[in-house]
């Protein structure tokens, strides 16, 4: 992968483990997911060049990260944050569910920080081998130590009905934490949500907004991403550009459009319908049920200021994308040709020529990648755990 070294640095702030130490650290992720091949397999594939691991609270995790110190794998920067012998910052964070049920990320810029944060965890959680447990933490408590730290606290995929803080917690958090809430900088759209729906809801326009993929397994990497404006690749950098400071900032959040996260619409437990009725839909119209899986789409509709979106004049443009591997008519044999011929999976979607993609996989593959570009794909709605389903228009065909 080449290094770029300009401002302009892609991010995944929110990848998980499967093993570590040759144990399993998240249940839910891939077995062949380690540090390792995070770093030096998929980043490269991938075209990122900052990858977030969010469960280094994990001694198994932080046992790899001082193994691959010592073998000079990684090195421990200065200003925070590690960088790998191919260049791929690695940030460390670490994923727990707070007292109210809620999923926070705490990133941290060190050893000494993360220590910090294993004692604070050690002694309110069941089991620290293992990542994203629940912890008997309230969020204001995880906070303040975030605080202490010198960390950046982030709410997980904050609108979902799986552990989201507007999903599941409060319709706002002012309510729940009052004056604390002005020391929550950064919020994680989720795959259900793009910035336009968040922004309907008023007091979350004072946060930024990262769009990250929640990857359990490594063909996931990157299914969201955003672009950083950083002077170097290290934690302080992230910082500010996370905080918007000091010329550094987000210049774009990629993701899918709402309509094709798998928790989009509300989803009838009894029936396996989702909802197409005006949002939000609380109790299924078919069958009258009221066991019902929450949208984001509907749980926002009911919590939103207003149906308009009143954004931020600096927040950053988010545009709609499908990992190259989901894009109708992109097969296993295609997907090779394009990362033969290509630097990498970004580099495909956002900048190589639509001509030079279509020399390599013909034209209705090369259709897929531009009406992807262009925000013209069809896109049948999500909902209940599935995810939406996206088609090229006749006419680009």
């Amino acid at each position: 992968m080449p290094i770029r070294s300009g401002r302009e640095l892609y991010a995944d702030l929110h990848i998980h483990i499967g093993r570590a130490s040759g144990n399993p650290v998240k249940i839910t992720a891939a077995r062949g997911l380690t540090l390792s091949s995070i770093l030096f397999e998929a980043a490269p594939r991938k075209g990122l060049d900052v990858v977030g691991v969010v469960d280094a609270g994990s001694p198994l995790v932080a046992k790899e990260i001082g193994d691959m110190l010592r073998t000079g794998d990684l090195r421990e920067l200065d200003e925070g944050g590690f960088l790998a012998r191919n260049g791929v910052l690695l940030i460390i964070g670490s994923e727990v569910e707070t007292r109210e049920g809620v999923h926070v990320i705490a990133y941290l810029p060190g050893l000494n920080s993360l220590k910090g944060w294993q004692r604070f965890l050690a002694p309110r959680i069941r089991n620290m081998s293992l990542s994203t447990q629940k912890a008997d933490i309230a969020m204001a408590d995880i906070i303040s130590q975030c605080i202490r730290l010198d960390s950046i606290f982030c709410l997980a995929h904050a609108f979902t009905p799986h552990k989201g803080a507007y999903g599941v917690w409060t319709d706002r958090l002012f309510k729940e934490l009052g004056p604390a809430i002005e020391d929550i900088k950064v919020i994680e759209l989720g795959l259900s949500s793009d910035s336009n729906l968040a922004d309907t809801v008023a007091e979350t326009r004072r946060f930024s907004y990262v769009s990250n993929s929640d990857a359990h397994s490594a063909p996931n990497i990157a299914r969201e991403y955003n672009r950083l404006d950083m002077a170097d690749r290290n934690f302080g950098e992230l910082k500010l550009a996370l905080l918007n400071k000091h010329g550094r900032g987000i210049a774009a959040n990629y993701g899918l459009h709402p309509r094709m996260g798998k928790y989009h619409r509300s989803f009838c437990l009894s029936c396996n319908r989702i909802a197409n009725e005006p949002a939000p839909v609380t109790r299924c119209p078919a069958c009258g049920s009221d066991r019902m899986v929450m949208g984001v789409y509907d749980r926002i509709v009911m919590i939103q200021d207003a149906p308009c979106s009143r954004q931020p004049p600096d927040r950053p443009p988010y545009y709609y994308r499908i990992p190259l591997k989901d894009l109708p008519g992109i097969g296993p044999v295609a997907y090779r040709r394009l990362l033969e011929a290509f630097a990498n999976e970004i580099d495909v979607m956002e900048n190589v020529p639509i001509e030079d993609i279509r020399r390599i996989i013909g034209d209705r593959p090369a259709a897929a990648v531009l009406a992807m570009r262009s925000g013209s794909l069809v896109i049948k709605d999500g909902g209940g755990g599935h995810y939406g389903r996206a088609s090229v228009p006749a006419d680009m065909i």
